[in-house]
């Protein structure tokens, strides 16, 4: 070789050495095994995100899994220091300014996390616009796991639109290989899948039915806001940390997204690494308290160095709620509205706590004041028609139902048939031409859609409550005259002699919902269905049928209607807060049973109030009788009437 080779040679390995010595330790070895990234690209996931008809609209997902480069750099971001005032350190920080940095650190974007309006989708749009979503991947092991290896995919969502709002959002999913590298695994298929749902997930077999692949990829359906991340488009039910808390929607019609895959070593030393930010022990996110807090980077989290303990420790299920929500489920929707308005409440405490406090001071001196505009001195419940207050119906009621459970409980039995065979009619009506694109076509409750919502959601619970006083009224008349009638013994009677009852309710009916379908009729329908109120305890009482039984309701209704109408307004209310309470505590303590099961129990239990209620509405009939014949009011409760109000085998 001669000189000049040998000085060209010279100058290449010195050159070499230079870039070798320039180029940290750290750096090289966190250079990934290029398998891993082939790993990541095969079995990649395609997420079905909800769409969204248009923009900043509620319904539908309005992000997209994005690449935490558009944060970087960005002069819109914030990198805070938490304290007093929680102060700025830098605007627009990049990976080198954050990696390393420890959890007194937090990310800040633009707009208040606890009432977003339309910034953060507006801001993700323009920050990721012409950009591909990204998954970043991640190839792990547990040492004392040998023979298993976890290919995680994390996903970084802007903004977080849940019950628990808060800036960032880090979700995912993993799959498990029999195997002990990347190369191992890219000759074999993953035994599970393990998907995330906020502090805890669901995992299933590879080739199990839930597990839905296009190919080797598996397909996920992000919750709505949340993005927790379920096997199949549906509505879910959380009552845990684990589960979540509130109700995940991972229905409606999705569009499918295919993000590129990003591998991510196990650790980046080096601040002077592109992926550098993976040291960042900080919040990506505002700083609040509690749940609205922003969420720690893929490393602080569990799975990241024990992926196996976290796999094995997932659920082989989640709770999926039916679409077409009946009665049996209605105590899910309750809960689904129930923690939503708890979150709404927590968000608008800290936001205007003046505002809470108000609420309630002024919710408190409603009920004080409508508490003590009434009489709740214990009046006997016989006979039916005599004057008494609002309490003292709600009073007497109750303790006519309590003198005999198993009884009045029994007419449970009649209206939960009548109120589930009609409610089903109702909605197969609603599902025919004509009605069902009317609904469809005003979901946003306007004139028509509150119309056939309300008539869709009640009709089943009107009808039987018209049967169940029917036959309550005949049960509470056969106790004044010293009988103790049964249910069933009382619908023989109210079909063999009260035959006219249907055609009042069929009259009635017409008239409500010819009113309501002419929406300028509105008032006056609302005005009629007051005024119908005693047409079952008429027809059961009084033998009116047909035409007779609305006139004869009417008048006793005349002059009282107001009155008339507030105590059937808090009737109602009382029976659905008490059937709603009921619901709930049974869907928080029954976790271990199955949705259908849970819905017998609740409609069961829902069922179980209908008879008070229409022991109140026979006692409201019983006062409206009396002061239009001008009767005198009823006796405070003695020894002797509370006698006359236990069974007969009591009265001894």
């Amino acid at each position: 070789m001669g000189a000049a080779s040998r000085r060209a040679v010279g100058t290449v390995v010195a050159i070499g050495l230079l870039l070798a010595a320039l180029v940290p330790a750290a750096l090289q070895a966190a250079e990934l095994d290029p398998a891993e990234q082939r790993l990541a690209d095969r079995h990649s996931p395609i997420l079905m995100l909800q769409e969204q008809v248009e923009e900043c609209d509620s319904d539908g997902e309005a992000f997209e899994p994005m690449d935490v480069e558009l944060l970087l750099g960005n002069p819109q971001i914030l990198l805070r220091q938490v304290g007093e005032s929680n102060p700025v350190i830098l605007r627009g920080p990049d990976a080198t300014d954050i990696a390393q940095l420890g959890e007194g650190f937090y990310l800040d974007f633009p707009g208040d996390a606890l009432s977003p309006g339309c910034i953060y989708e507006r801001d993700f749009r323009r920050y990721a616009s012409g950009r591909d979503p990204v998954v970043y991947a991640h190839v792990a092991s547990q040492p004392d796991a040998p023979g298993k290896l976890a290919l995680q995919y994390w996903f970084y969502w802007y903004y977080n639109d849940w019950n628990n709002k808060h800036e960032g959002d880090w979700e995912g999913i993993q799959l498990l290989f029999d195997a002990s590298t990347a190369e191992e695994a890219l000759r074999t298929d993953p035994v599970s899948a393990g998907y995330a749902q906020h502090e805890g997930g669901e995992r299933a077999d590879w080739d199990d039915n839930r597990l839905t692949r296009r190919g080797d990829h598996p397909m996920v359906w992000p919750s709505a806001g949340s993005h927790a991340s379920y096997f199949s488009q549906d509505l879910y039910l959380g009552r845990s940390a684990s589960e979540g808390f509130g109700c995940d929607d991972a229905g409606g019609p999705a569009r499918a997204i295919e993000p590129r895959a990003v591998a991510l070593p196990d650790a980046v030393d080096d601040a002077a690494h592109p992926l550098a930010w993976l040291s960042f022990d900080g919040r990506w996110g505002e700083r609040q308290s509690g749940p609205f807090n922003g969420p720690t980077g893929p490393t602080a989290k569990e799975r990241w160095t024990t992926p196996v303990d976290w796999h094995d420790n997932l659920r082989r299920s989640s709770v999926a709620v039916p679409v077409d929500v009946d009665s049996g489920t209605a105590g899910v929707a309750v809960f689904c509205g129930a923690v939503e308005w708890g979150s709404e409440t927590l968000i608008l405490l800290k936001l205007n706590p003046e505002i809470i406090v108000l609420g309630v001071l002024l919710i408190g001196f409603l009920l004080s004041f409508a508490f003590r505009r009434t009489d709740w001195t214990p009046v006997s419940p016989l006979p039916l028609r005599r004057r008494r207050r609002a309490g003292q119906i709600v009073g007497a009621a109750w303790r006519t139902y309590t003198a005999r459970p198993l009884r009045f409980a029994a007419v449970s039995l009649i209206y939960l048939p009548i109120s589930l065979l009609v409610g089903a009619v109702v909605v197969a009506l609603g599902r025919m031409p004509l009605v069902g694109p009317a609904i469809e076509s005003d979901r946003d409750l306007g004139p028509v859609g509150t119309f056939f919502a309300l008539l869709l959601g009640s009709a089943g619970h009107v009808v039987g409550l018209i049967v169940a006083v029917a036959v309550v009224a005949l049960m509470m008349r056969g106790i004044e005259d010293g009988e103790e009638p049964t249910p069933g013994a009382m619908i023989d009677r109210l079909r063999s002699e009260r035959g006219d009852l249907a055609s009042s309710i069929v009259r009635a009916a017409a008239i409500v919902v010819g009113l309501l379908v002419s929406i300028v009729g509105i008032p006056w329908a609302i005005r009629q269905t007051v005024r119908y109120q005693f047409v079952p305890q008429s027809s059961a009482l009084e033998s009116h049928g047909g035409r007779s039984a609305l006139a004869r309701s009417s008048e006793l209704v005349r002059g009282r209607w107001l009155h008339t109408a507030i105590v059937i307004i808090l009737l109602n209310a009382a029976a659905g807060v008490a059937a709603s309470l009921m619901a709930m505590v049974l869907l928080l303590t029954l976790t271990g049973i199955p949705l259908w099961l849970f819905s017998i129990i609740v409609t069961l239990a829902s069922g179980a109030i209908v008879p008070f209620a229409a022991i109140a509405l026979v006692l409201l009939f019983g006062d409206a009788v009396a002061e239009d014949e001008n009767l005198p009011a009823a006796d405070i409760t003695t020894q002797q009437a509370g006698v006359d109000a236990r069974p007969a085998d009591a009265r001894t």
